[in-house]
């Protein structure tokens, strides 16, 4: 059963919920004792009295009776509250507690006799001790829910302090302070060492992913600039045919995509905002039409570009030209892998854009996992590892924009990222 209340509220609970039920059992017993000692010791004390009196009663004798008690045979002269009591003892409360008796009745032949000793003094008493058990059992009540407070600031004050202490370690320093030398060796103490345990295990993993990205970045770019600067010196010599210029030029657009590439997963890696190029997003589709045009024409496909501004588009909001162009460039890729002798329509919106196809589409019970890591659908066509769309998401949620699949009409996908 989870519990959906604050912590420190279910300890007051429990404290006053304790503490009524221990005390509310303690008032209802102490209450039923008076009541059952009391009908106990009067009944005897009262059955022996009726019989002293009910001797001399019938000897002829004078009555024997205690301060505050009468002798009633059954007759005209017999009171009204007597005439419906039972045989036996009796308790006989009149007037909402003003006056209270205790009754012996005794049936002797065909005649009733009443023996009745006035106890209102002790009735009184009787209401006062149990507005005092009641009292106390308020009191009771209201002590356990200031001890409660009291407990759970004890209680609950270190683990707001660790609380705190574990919010605001927003970066791994070289050397972290350990939380647990600060805390008692108790539950709280050993929930900071746990801390401690698991934060050096994410320092050492981010030193070794540091460590991976720098030199991932620094093995990739040394043979990357090696054939870009073979691609330029090669391009330079002017007995080159238009085809070979060609293909060197294919060779140096793909460098240049790795490049990208590597920039952008050393950004998400890193999690931190470092200068980078910026640019408009039409500066950004303009530098790369011709390569995503070439791209869809391998599969015989049209690639259109429009622009719909809605409204007048802000002038000079520049994104990071890197992450930008990688999320747009694997979005049409991934157009173009599904399409074949279709079209795909790219539109421009003043913070916005959208990606249209004509391919096979994406069945709707799979528009929620395609941007998980190495998901490459139930299609038949399913090459590749399946992380272009899941890098797509990490940088729109690094660069707080919003990526949307919808299924395109009448066939294909359509999606939508919104940069504002």
């Amino acid at each position: 059963m989870q519990f959906k209340s604050k912590l420190s509220q279910r300890i007051i609970l429990s404290v006053v919920l304790l503490t009524t039920i221990v005390s509310g059992l303690f008032a209802i017993g102490l209450t039923a004792t008076i009541h059952y000692v009391e009908k106990s010791l009067v009944a005897s004390e009262l059955q022996k009295d009726f019989a002293r009196v009910f001797a001399d009663y019938r000897n002829g004798l004078d009555l024997r009776l205690d301060e505050g008690s009468a002798f009633f045979p059954a007759g005209p002269t017999l009171p009204d509250y007597l005439r419906s009591i039972p045989t036996g003892y009796t308790e006989v409360v009149l007037g909402d507690r003003h006056r209270a008796y205790y009754v012996y009745h005794l049936v002797e032949g065909k005649t009733s006799y009443f023996l009745v000793k006035d106890q209102t003094s002790f009735e009184k008493a009787e209401i006062l001790l149990q507005r005092a058990v009641l009292g106390g059992f308020v009191f009771c009540v209201l002590i356990s829910f200031v001890l409660g407070v009291f407990m759970v600031k004890q209680v609950i004050a270190p683990v707001r302090k660790l609380t705190r202490q574990v919010a605001g370690r927003e970066t791994f320093k070289e050397q972290p302070l350990s939380l647990a030398s600060e805390y008692a060796n108790d539950e709280v103490g050993a929930l900071a060492k746990a801390f401690d345990a698991t934060f050096t295990r994410l320092q050492q993993t981010l030193r070794r992913e540091v460590l991976f990205t720098s030199d991932v970045s620094h093995e990739l770019r040394t043979p990357l600039m090696v054939i870009q600067s073979a691609c330029e010196i090669l391009v330079a010599k002017r007995d080159l045919d238009d085809y070979t210029r060609q293909r060197i030029e294919s060779i140096r657009r793909a460098v240049m995509k790795m490049e990208s590439l590597v920039e952008a997963f050393l950004a998400l890696a890193r999690g931190e905002d470092t200068p980078s190029e910026t640019a408009t997003l039409e500066a950004i589709v303009q530098s790369e039409l011709p390569t995503w045009q070439q791209l869809a024409e391998q599969k015989r496909n049209r690639f259109l570009l429009r622009q719909e501004v809605e409204i007048p588009a802000p002038k000079g909001i520049e994104y990071p030209a890197v992450l930008l162009r990688t999320v747009i460039d694997n979005l049409i890729r991934n157009a173009v892998h599904h399409t074949a002798g279709g079209e795909i329509v790219l539109v421009l919106k003043a913070d916005s854009f959208e990606l249209r196809d004509t391919g096979s589409g994406i069945a709707i019970d799979e528009m929620t996992k395609v941007f998980k890591p190495y998901y490459r659908g139930t299609a038949s066509h399913r090459e590749g590892l399946g992380l272009g769309l899941s890098l797509v998401q990490r940088i729109c949620e690094r660069e707080h924009w919003s990526v949307v699949l919808e299924q395109n009409q009448p066939q294909g996908c359509c999606f939508r990222v919104n940069l504002a």
